[in-house]
């Protein structure tokens, strides 16, 4: 069985100069990232612009993901979608890439009551066979949340085996970690990373991990090593991190961080996402030099 741990960076998209998908500079993110010792890649999440990919890119970015790991690090594949139908076809093209495990966020834009997301997560798994399913809370962009109390109920039937909580609410991480023992809860919130890990978290999914996952790695490993003054020192140098990168309001500025460490990806986005003005990246240029 799967178990998560650590850091797993939400990791970015490439474009090249028609903002398509650079596969190079996908595959050197990818080892680049590796090399830093992270616990997993998140692929086509929000920080990959998995909602602006068509479904054959967002299938051509699970093999890719696959592919470059080479088996070094689980691969887990944002699947969801905003119809059933889209993400039933996701599902099938991550399986077909052969990723460790798959996250479905919940129905976005229109508001649904929890009877509807419960339809809907039922059907949506009976298409899983034999794949480790994460359920994706994010309330705050999809318009509506994944309870603790449906999340129980998948986990108790035996269809999911744990979530990504990016409420930023740490009453419902605990209440998703209360679960079960064997509940596997990932926190989607940054500055939450070192309270979730004392309540009993596994690990988190990051945007900024793309950038500065040593700093993760730092929280975590202190944790476990019980050094709560170092632990602390990094959750405050993560906290800043988050101050100079907007809380991820702008996707085009983890890529330009990117470029400062040395990586050769462009920081373009996907319409309607924009690029950073020059009076912007130089903001960012200044602020990180200390992290770097």
């Amino acid at each position: 069985m799967l178990r998560l741990k650590g850091v797993i960076p939400a990791i970015l998209t490439p474009f090249d100069e028609n903002c398509e998908i650079e596969g190079r500079a996908f595959e050197e993110l990818c080892n680049y990232l590796i090399e830093k010792n992270v616990g997993g890649l998140f692929v086509a999440g929000t920080t990959g612009e998995g909602p602006l990919l068509s479904l054959d890119e967002r299938a051509k970015l699970f093999k890719l993901a696959v592919k470059y790991s080479k088996g070094r690090v689980p691969i887990i594949a944002h699947v969801g979608s905003i119809s059933l139908k889209e993400t039933i076809a996701l599902i099938k093209s991550a399986i077909e890439a052969r990723v460790d495990a798959i996250a479905i966020v919940s129905p976005y834009y229109y508001r649904l009551d929890e009877k509807a997301i419960e339809e809907y997560y039922i059907e949506v798994l009976e298409e899983v066979k034999e794949i480790p399913v994460f359920l994706y809370n994010i309330p705050g962009l999809t318009n509506n949340s994944i309870t603790p109390n449906l999340a129980q109920k998948l986990f108790n039937q035996g269809k999911i085996n744990g979530i990504k909580d990016s409420s930023g609410n740490i009453t419902v991480i605990k209440s998703f970690i209360d679960i079960s023992p064997e509940f596997q809860v990932v926190s989607g919130t940054d500055e939450l990373f070192l309270l979730a890990l004392t309540l009993g978290a596994v690990g988190a999914v990051s945007s900024t991990a793309n950038i500065f996952p040593e700093i993760f790695n730092n929280i975590y490993n202190a944790f476990i090593n019980r050094d709560m003054g170092l632990a602390v020192e990094n959750q405050r140098k993560l906290n800043e991190l988050c101050k100079i990168f907007q809380y991820g309001r702008f996707i085009a500025s983890y890529k330009y961080a990117l470029s400062l460490r040395g990586l050769k990806i462009s920081s373009r986005v996907r319409s309607p996402q924009r690029d950073l003005t020059e009076e912007e990246k130089d903001i960012i240029k200044e602020s990180i030099k200390n992290f770097i």
